[in-house]
């Protein structure tokens, strides 16, 4: 293995309080009703936050997209990592991996937010929604963070994430599809996608990755 991706929501930082509130709010404010946010997102799968603007709003996506933005942005709490992720981020930097993070969020506060969460500086790249023309479940993003940290070999990098999209994006781009489920909102989907890896926990990665370096090794 030469590396693993991570995907950010859901996955490295528990960002869904602020995400909720933010989509309810601006669902009111373009659409005149209150939304069951959280079961918006979980329908949502995934998918980027321009396409949830367009489906509700057509031509006028952009409008919801703003109001998103403005609200989530504004709020100013801490930010944190899940239990495990940063024990699991520095096991795998000590034994000689690569770590970036591929999200759909836009890529200015996707590392904002790590910068607040004190992460940034264990992530050789960051791929938000400005680095790609296409996003996940398409593989550009994964392809992008590939070039970048000049890996030619998708196979020998792993992509974590808690959507199917995130699956589907993994194996597009020829990369091993983890299915992470410590904060996945529906992951029964994710399962059905039969990712390489359902991890439970961060520390799952850290053993499967272990796993799989002993088996390239004959150990």
């Amino acid at each position: 293995m030469r590396a693993v991706f991570w995907d950010l929501d859901d996955t490295v930082l528990d960002t869904l309080a602020g995400r909720v509130e933010a989509l309810a709010g601006a669902y009111e404010e373009c659409l005149g009703t209150r939304p069951d946010a959280l079961a918006l997102w979980r329908e949502h799968s995934g998918r980027t936050l321009e396409e949830l603007g367009r489906e509700l709003l057509g031509d006028d996506g952009p409008l919801f997209v703003e109001s998103y933005r403005r609200r989530y942005y504004a709020r100013e709490v801490p930010l944190q990592p899940f239990p495990g992720i940063v024990e699991t981020l520095d096991a795998l930097a000590a034994e000689g991996l690569e770590l970036a993070v591929v999200t759909s969020k836009a890529t200015w506060g996707a590392t904002g937010e790590l910068t607040r969460a004190g992460l940034l500086d264990r992530f050789a790249a960051v791929v938000g929604w400005h680095d790609s023309v296409r996003h996940k479940p398409d593989p550009e993003p994964l392809l992008v963070a590939l070039d970048r940290l000049r890996i030619d070999d998708p196979g020998a990098v792993a992509y974590v994430g808690d959507t199917p999209s995130d699956i589907r994006a993994a194996r597009a781009a020829g990369c091993r599809a983890v299915g992470a489920t410590w904060a996945a909102l529906d992951a029964r989907r994710v399962r059905a996608e039969r990712p390489d890896l359902l991890a439970h926990r961060p520390a799952d990665v850290l053993a499967w990755v272990r796993r799989a370096e002993a088996a390239a090794r004959g150990d």
